[in-house]
C-alpha cells in the first residue's frame, strides 16, 4: 500500500511536513568510488545517459551543441554528435526511450529565460561515423506559474536541470535557489509549444540537478547538493500520477563536500552512476553507489 502523499511528495499549497516525516535520511560514511575519469573535453559534464554500452554526455552553458559518447572505462571521447539547429545556451540534463535522445536547454540561473526547450533527437539519425551532425525536433515550454521575468540570479524558483523520461511523458524537476524545494512537471514528447502547470512540490532541501527513472523497478532517484554536499533521493515504487512513493530515502555524502553533482543515470536495478563537474576540489569524474547496500546504511540495518 502506498503511503500517503504527505509523507512523501506535498501537493502544492498543502500543509508543510517536517523534513524527518518526508523521507529517511542516510550519512554516507565514505566518498564515492571513480567509476569512471572522463575526458578533458567533458570538464563540464552535466546529465548523462547509459546508451550502447557507453555513458553519453555533453558540457554545461556555453558549450558546443553536441553530445559526446564516451567510453565507460578510459573515459575517452569516442564520438560526438551535433545538433545543427541547435544551440548550447545552458543544457542541463539528458534523457532517452527507445527511439530518442532528449536534451534539455533549461537552465535558467538568472530566472529570466523565455526559450526554454527539449532537443529531441532520433537515435537511428546518429550513425556510425565519430563526428555526425543531426537536426533535432524541438519541444519549446514555459512555466504556467511563473509572473516575473526580473534577473533574480541564483535567487529564482525558475531554473531546471533535471530531466527523465516517463512512459509517453517527460518529466522535469525545478531547481529552486530560493526556497530549495522542486517542483514537478509534466511534458509531452511530441514538438510543440507548451504552458506547462506544477503537478508537485518536494521538499528537497537542496539543489536538484539530475533525474533518472527506473522502468524496470518503478524507482526515481534524484541528485544534487546543499552547500555543496551532495546527495541522492531515492524514490522507491514512485508513481508519476500523483506523486505518491512507497519509501524515500535521502542519502548524504559529507565526504564529497565541493563535488558539484550533476547528472544521475541509473547502472542496473541496484547501481547509479553520478557525474559531477570539474572544481577545484574534484577533476570531472563519474562515481558509482550501489544504492540498494547505502540505504542499509540506517539505524536499524547498521
Amino acid at each position: 500500500m502506498l503511503f500517503p502523499f504527505a509523507v512523501a511528495f506535498l501537493l502544492i499549497y498543502g500543509n508543510t511536513f517536517a523534513q524527518k516525516e518526508l523521507y529517511t535520511t542516510i550519512e554516507y560514511p565514505s566518498g564515492l568510488k571513480v567509476y569512471t575519469k572522463l575526458s578533458n573535453k567533458v570538464n563540464e559534464a552535466s546529465g548523462v545517459i547509459l546508451y550502447q554500452d557507453c555513458l553519453w554526455t555533453f558540457n554545461d552553458s556555453g558549450g558546443e551543441p553536441e553530445i559526446y559518447k564516451t567510453d565507460k572505462k578510459s573515459g575517452k571521447v569516442i564520438k560526438s554528435v551535433r545538433i545543427q539547429n541547435g544551440n548550447n545556451y545552458d543544457w542541463e540534463d539528458i534523457t532517452q526511450d527507445n527511439e530518442y535522445i532528449y536534451v534539455g536547454d533549461f537552465g535558467n540561473n538568472r530566472g529570466n529565460r523565455k526559450d526554454l526547450v527539449i532537443y529531441k533527437i532520433l537515435k537511428k539519425d546518429i550513425g556510425k561515423g565519430k563526428k555526425v551532425d543531426v537536426n533535432a525536433e524541438i519541444i519549446s515550454f514555459s512555466y504556467n506559474d511563473q509572473k516575473s521575468f526580473e534577473v533574480k540570479r541564483q535567487k529564482n524558483n525558475f531554473d531546471c536541470e533535471a530531466v527523465t523520461n516517463f512512459g509517453d511523458s517527460l518529466i522535469i524537476f525545478s531547481k529552486d535557489w530560493a526556497d530549495r524545494k522542486t517542483r514537478m512537471y509534466k511534458l509531452p514528447k511530441a514538438p510543440g509549444v507548451y504552458k506547462i502547470d506544477p503537478v508537485a512540490v518536494f521538499e528537497a532541501d537542496g539543489l536538484i540537478t539530475g533525474a533518472d527513472y527506473n522502468g524496470s523497478t518503478g524507482d526515481l532517484v534524484l541528485v544534487g547538493y546543499k552547500n555543496y554536499v551532495p546527495f541522492v533521493f531515492l524514490f522507491e515504487d514512485f508513481n508519476n500520477t500523483d506523486f505518491t512513493a512507497e519509501k524515500v530515502f535521502r542519502i548524504d555524502f559529507p565526504a564529497m563536500k565541493d563535488a558539484q553533482t550533476e547528472g544521475v543515470v541509473w547502472l542496473d536495478d541496484n547501481n547509479i552512476i553520478i557525474t559531477c563537474e570539474e572544481t577545484k576540489a574534484f577533476k570531472q569524474s563519474a562515481f558509482r553507489l550501489n544504492i540498494r547496500e547505502a540505504i542499509k546504511l540506517t539505524d536499524g540495518e547498521k
